[in-house]
């Protein structure tokens, strides 16, 4: 037999994280109860009676004694079988509440009452043997563990508080007893769950993390046609979440238990069978990462979801006005008003009180939609000067005019602007080390706060002046930055920026900077693909460009189109050739490089630019119904 003990001290959650584990190991693991259960002689008394029995009535020796030949019963009694076995509460918890509980009695110093149990356990245990495994969950230093166990105790009077402090002081002296420690009340539920997992598969237990694969869980809640559905729908398709409802998840758990009325379990238990489910479903879709549980309907259970999953559930609560959600709903008044009823029967509208971002839905879409993306994006923002690469415009790999141009721009902005620039960041090729001396353009991004246009145009119109490159300026306020409300072009130079492989030259330390995402920048880059072929196809339409121009729209064709492939070039030799590399075409023009696109002329380029818009043209109606033929022709060298 393999025994080990979890030990704590009372309300530290030793209780919950064995029902937890209990599910994910079913019968491959036995949970040892508390050692009262194997104690034939302890009173049959709970409550008020029994704390009067274990203080009052009883003798200390008594007491001890009970106490600790329970805990060699259960051991004896768990032997007879093979396997794993976890205890609830192991020796030096036992030995803990033992020494607690004499020195509050008998009004005796931690010294005697230490000895009278080390007396008192070689009698009933024997000659010291080999101690289990231990787990240890901490609630911190004696004093403040103690005020969370007396605080998370119904009840509790000056007696219980005593006995609390005393006890945690005694497990604070067996802290070198233990295997590990787990710091239970700096995280939550889960994730203590899956450091003691982490520690069980370290002696042969391996069970596999709780909810490991979910990153992410938004909790929705309100009253009926306050715009939950909405919501949910508006996450998947903005931020792929995964709809979930909470009826169908505690419906799961009814069938898996049999529980003919799950509404009536205990609100700790249902959130448990909840969090469970979802683990369930997660496991089986690995792929997935982010959750929406819609309908929260009752305050006890969204608690007990919180505790359980802490700062990885934000419960959010829509609300609108009487007459807005009248408007918006498909049934009768009579039928909404009693729908409603029910709902605040079980409590839903409570949720509002303590959920994490209440959100007034009276008004249109659009306000619904930024704020959830201030949720979502902001729960993931982090301070940008810690994680950009910060570049001095003069070390920028780049030709020296526009090296000095950047300088001059940074300088110019950031006297114009003050403390209101936030970040300066040179972009485009000058960004990436591949500009051109006579035909790169200057691209900065800039995210400011809110007011700066008139101030910024009237700089911008002094360096256009000044400079002796062409200045281009792309402008984000902070709250657009942190909501990516940004085009495919912007989206993909600020994903190269946290990404490192462009610096900026300025950043100021409060701008917060969001998760661009790599799943988001695949779309964002279909969406450039998209931008760039119309941008190749409006000038053979008639509509006037520069040939420079037209040729940047080539190249970005190809690059696009490369980097959904998984290859990221920028400069435009390596972009040419890898495009014929990666996809070889029987008749496209070749796209230049930046010295044979010197040698030609307009006609010349929109000649290359009508071969590869066709290539494309060719290459997406192919996709969708080609056969094996249609694709040799198109990719035949």
């Amino acid at each position: 037999m393999n025994v080990i003990a979890l030990d704590g001290a009372d309300n530290s959650g030793k209780t919950t994280q064995l029902r937890l584990l209990r599910r994910a190991t079913g019968d491959a693991v036995r949970i040892g109860e508390s050692v009262h259960h194997y104690q034939p002689r302890w009173p049959r008394l709970s409550g008020a009676e029994l704390a009067h029995w274990w203080f009052t009535e009883s003798r200390s020796e008594d007491l001890v004694t009970l106490l600790l030949d329970g805990y060699r019963r259960r051991l004896d009694a768990l032997g007879d079988q093979p396997g794993r076995v976890i205890l609830d509460r192991g020796l030096a918890t036992v030995e803990a509440s033992c020494v607690a509980s004499v020195m509050l009695k008998d009004d005796l110093s931690a010294r005697d009452a230490e000895a009278m149990v080390a007396e008192l356990r070689a009698e009933v245990l024997g000659a010291p043997a080999p101690e289990p495994y231990s787990v240890l969950l901490n609630l911190g230093p004696a004093a403040e563990g103690a005020a969370l166990s007396i605080g998370r105790e119904r009840g509790a009077d000056e007696r219980y508080a005593r006995y609390q402090h005393l006890l945690h002081a005694a497990l604070e002296t067996r802290r070198s007893r233990h295997a590990t420690v787990i710091d239970a009340n700096r995280s939550d539920i889960v994730a203590v769950q899956n450091q003691l997992r982490s520690q069980l598969s370290q002696v042969g237990l391996p069970v596999r993390p709780l909810l490991g694969d979910v990153r992410r869980v938004i909790g929705l809640g309100g009253l009926s046609e306050s715009g939950k559905s909405s919501a949910g729908e508006y996450l998947r398709r903005r931020f792929d979440t995964t709809r979930l409802k909470q009826g169908y998840l505690i419906e799961l758990a009814a069938a898996r238990h049999g529980l003919a009325d799950p509404y009536g379990e205990e609100p700790r238990l249902l959130a448990e069978l909840v969090v469970d489910e979802l683990d369930r479903y997660a496991h089986a879709h690995y792929y997935l990462l982010d959750y929406t549980i819609e309908s929260l309907h009752r305050p006890d259970i969204t608690r007990e979801l919180k505790r359980l999953l802490g700062e990885r559930l934000s419960v959010v609560y829509l609300d609108a006005a009487p007459q807005v959600r009248a408007r918006r709903s498909l049934v009768d008044p009579a039928t909404l008003a009693h729908n409603d009823e029910v709902k605040r029967a079980r409590g839903a509208d409570r949720i509002a009180a303590t959920c994490d971002l209440l959100i007034d839905n009276s008004g249109p879409c659009p306000d619904l939609e930024r704020a959830l993306d201030r949720l979502m994006n902001g729960a993931t923002a982090r301070p940008a000067a810690a994680s950009l690469r910060v570049t001095d415009p003069l070390e920028l790999a780049a030709p020296t005019a526009l090296r000095h141009a950047a300088a001059t721009a940074l300088r110019g902005i950031r006297a114009a602007l003050g403390e209101r620039l936030l970040l300066f960041a040179v972009a485009g090729s000058v960004g990436f080390g591949t500009a051109d001396p006579e035909l790169s353009d200057l691209d900065v991004l800039l995210v400011v706060e809110t007011g700066c246009t008139t101030d910024l145009a009237a700089e911008l119109v002094r360096l256009r002046r000044e400079l002796d490159v062409k200045l281009g300026v792309t402008v984000l306020t902070r709250h657009e930055l942190l909501m990516q409300r940004c085009d495919s072009r912007t989206f993909s130079a600020l994903y190269s920026l946290g990404q490192g492989r462009i610096g900026c030259q300025y950043v100021s330390a409060d701008l917060e900077l969001p998760d661009f995402t790599g799943s988001e920048r695949h779309q964002r880059t279909i969406q450039y693909l998209a931008r760039t072929l119309h941008e190749i196809r409006r000038p053979l339409l008639g509509v006037e460009t520069s040939r420079y121009r037209l040729y940047k729209s080539v190249l970005n064709a190809a690059k696009m189109l490369l980097r959904l492939a998984g290859v990221e070039e920028t400069d435009p030799a390596a972009i040419s050739a890898q495009f014929e590399r990666t996809f070889p075409a029987r008749g496209r023009a070749r796209i230049p490089d930046r010295a044979e696109y010197r040698e030609l002329g307009q006609d010349e380029i929109a000649a290359v630019a009508s071969s590869v818009l066709h290539w494309f043209e060719e290459y997406l109606a192919t996709a969708r119904t080609s056969t094996a033929a249609d694709v040799a022709t198109l990719t035949a060298v």
